[in-house]
This record gives C-alpha cells, structure tokens and sequence, in this order.
C-alpha cells in the first residue's frame, strides 16, 4: 500500500492511501491486510512491506485451496 501523509491548515492529519494487491478470488482485502498486518507484528518490522502482503496473500491462498491429498481418506 502506498500512502501519503499532510496535514490540513487545521491541524488534521490526513492519509491518502491505495493498495498495490489484487486479492485473488474468494479472499478478501481485510483479510489481507490482517494477516500481513500479523506477519509485520511478529518479524517487528515498522510498516507493512510488499513482501507482508506478498506473504498473506500466499499463506491465505493455502488455506482457501482444499487439498487432494488422500491423508484424511
């Protein structure tokens, strides 16, 4: 996501920003962001990076992908 940061001639702080992903199908944006929001939490970086929503979007895409494996079977 990129983001700009101003304040307006009252003192406000204001953020323009714009995500630079394309959730695939059947995840969400929220979940994206949430899940690289963690990711940026637990690597104790300062803000979240492409490679956060690089890393949602993969482990997200895992788990919404049902697997053919015969281990439950």
């Amino acid at each position: 996501m990129d983001s700009l940061y101003f304040r307006d001639p009252n003192g406000l702080h204001i953020e323009l920003a714009c995500y630079k992903f394309e959730a695939p199908a059947g995840i969400g944006d929220v979940d994206i962001l949430t899940t690289a929001h963690r990711l940026r939490v637990e690597r104790g970086d300062y803000n979240i990076t492409d490679e956060h929503l690089a890393d949602a979007i993969e482990l997200l895409t895992k788990k919404a992908r049902p697997s053919l494996s015969n281990k439950g079977a």
